[in-house]
């Protein structure tokens, strides 16, 4: 369903990883333009990742998609929160990325 959102908002979906660190590198070999997030994720947290993911890409809009409190994820560059299970407002927030009514 996620991968369907991105799509019709028209972003290309370039990978789907499993762990945080596979995030990290796809990140770096990508550098895509929105990034979903899950806090929770084997081996290492979102929460943990996150700042690396902003310092070696930082034009990349990072949403957390998490049913987990996010607070140091906001205060670590996440740009939006939707707590999962939000479809429609995940699907609001990448439209609005997509086409640049963010400020």
């Amino acid at each position: 369903l996620t991968r369907a959102i991105f799509e019709r908002a028209g972003y290309q979906v370039l990978a789907g990883v499993g762990t945080a660190l596979d995030a990290l590198q796809a990140v770096l070999a990508y550098r895509p333009d929105v990034l979903l997030l899950d806090l929770v994720m084997p081996g290492m947290s979102g929460e943990e990742i996150l700042p690396s993911i902003k310092a070696g890409s930082p034009e990349t809009q990072v949403v957390i998609f998490t049913s987990y409190d996010p607070t140091f994820a906001v205060k670590s560059g996440a740009m939006f929160v939707v707590t999962k299970g939000q479809h429609a407002q995940l699907e609001q927030i990448i439209g609005s990325l997509a086409h640049r009514e963010v400020a």
